[in-house]
């Protein structure tokens, strides 16, 4: 019992010895860089740095190295990867009303290196990024940059480190300030904001056009306008043929994407006819059925101007058009069933005042 209590406080003291011992090792064998501040300059000014992001699974380090005695080293920067990546970037981080917010994600950033010989080594720094945009607080994923940079050096070269990682976040820098020269006002990834401008009518000052009669608050149709042949088989006296069409056209502009949007309601005539005795009450009668289809047209503007996202706004415009087609075929039914085809007069006046009001709101 006394031999082993003599010989307990020495291994206790040699633990103590051999932790110190590893612990000064540990830190020797770091190699800690200084990144400093980027030189290059950009050609694009549409962009500022709102953030970066480490994302590699080992964020401690950024590779290993080795020393003048051949020993591994672990290369490190200094204040970690994020803060070093945006103290050599600062000049990028500066905010201005027609920028974007880009957030930089690092997926890989490293050195490697391997003993040719006694007196060389081979090595290559690597790094992989992607580039986004905050939109709002939404993130868009924009495009991904990677490049390699190869090199030989002797063991007792050790000082060129910061030069490679400096390179590296030059290169991916100016890869996107490139991408953007080249997707500015073009990429719809870079939209921010979606603008709807509503156009006049087409044909509303105009109505006449060949074979088509535009709606238009300065023409009504007259019984001429109906050319086409009356079909052997129908029951009907009269028909005109209505519709109505969309047009959008989109320019990108300072993030903005402006949208023209122009609606056309409009008859044709070699669709629409008639048996020649009938009265100035049926003509109104189908002269309504055009008005029904002007005035969805108008629904189709209020409801496209209260609705348009940036992502998906040229389908939202495509699936509201067959909305608004499903109604105009529904109300042309219901007007034809309740105004008896302009027979019953309560139902014809009743649609009569409802479209007309409608419309008049309109002009």
């Amino acid at each position: 019992m006394k031999k082993y209590k003599k010989i307990k406080p020495i291994l206790v003291l040699n633990c103590v010895f051999f932790l110190l011992m590893l612990q000064t090792s540990t830190y020797a064998q770091e190699k800690i860089i200084y990144l400093g501040n980027t030189a290059v300059k950009l050609n694009n000014n549409n962009f500022y740095l709102l953030k970066i992001i480490d994302e590699r699974p080992d964020k401690r380090r950024i590779g290993t190295i080795y020393n003048e005695e051949k020993e591994d080293v672990y290369l490190k920067l200094l204040n970690g990867t994020v803060k070093a990546s945006n103290e050599f970037l600062t000049k990028f981080s500066k905010k201005n009303n027609a920028s974007y917010p880009i957030v930089l994600k690092i997926k890989e950033l490293k050195v490697v290196e391997k003993i040719v010989n006694s007196k060389i080594v081979n090595g290559s720094s690597e790094i992989k990024v992607e580039f986004g945009f905050m939109r709002d607080s939404t993130l868009i994923d924009l495009t991904p940059f990677q490049t390699k940079i190869t090199f030989t050096r002797s063991f007792n070269v050790t000082d060129r480190y910061q030069y490679l990682i400096g390179r590296l976040l030059d290169k991916s820098i100016l890869y996107f300030d490139q991408w953007m020269t080249v997707n500015f006002d073009k990429n719809p990834l870079l939209i921010k904001a979606v603008q709807l401008n509503i156009k006049p009518d087409y044909g509303i000052d105009e109505p006449i056009s060949g074979d088509t009669v535009f709606w238009s608050n300065k023409y009504k149709l007259s019984w001429k306008d109906f050319e086409g042949s009356k079909p052997l088989s129908t029951k009907y006296a009269a028909q005109v043929f209505t519709n109505f069409e969309y047009n959008a056209l989109a320019n990108l502009k300072n993030g903005v994407l402006n949208i023209d949007l122009q609606l056309k309601a409009y008859m044709l005539k070699s669709a629409s006819w008639t048996s020649l005795s009938l009265s100035e009450e049926h003509l109104a009668h189908e002269q309504l059925h055009f008005d029904i289809t002007k005035v969805i047209a108008e629904r189709y503007k209020k409801k496209a101007s209260k609705m348009l996202t940036i992502d998906d706004y040229d389908s939202e415009l495509q699936l509201l058009f067959i909305e608004m087609y499903r109604e105009l075929n529904r109300l042309q039914k219901e007007y034809d069933a309740e105004s008896n085809h302009s027979i019953n007069f309560v139902g014809q006046q009743k649609w009569q005042s409802l479209i007309s009001d409608e419309l008049r709101v309109i002009r």
